[in-house]
C-alpha cells in the first residue's frame, strides 16, 4: 500500500505500529476503513495523529 511508510512488528499490549502518510484526517479513516476492517486477521485498531517529528541522524556512542 503506497500510504504505508514503515511497519513495527512489538511485543506487548499491540502487535504491529504502522506509520501512514495520507493527506488528511478524512483519508486516514476512509483507508483505515477499507484496508483494515476487510482484512480477517486484524481484529481492532486504533489511531494517534503525529503533528509534529524530529530526527536524529547521528547516534551517540553506547557506554556501558
Amino acid at each position: 500500500m503506497p500510504e504505508v511508510s514503515t511497519v513495527y512488528v512489538v511485543t506487548g499490549g499491540d502487535d504491529m505500529i504502522v506509520h501512514v502518510s495520507v493527506p488528511s484526517v478524512d483519508y486516514l479513516h476512509g483507508f483505515l476503513m477499507d484496508k483494515f476492517t476487510e482484512r480477517r486477521e486484524v481484529v481492532g485498531f486504533r489511531t494517534s495523529v503525529i503533528y509534529q517529528h524530529t530526527h536524529n541522524q547521528v547516534l551517540a556512542p553506547l557506554i556501558p
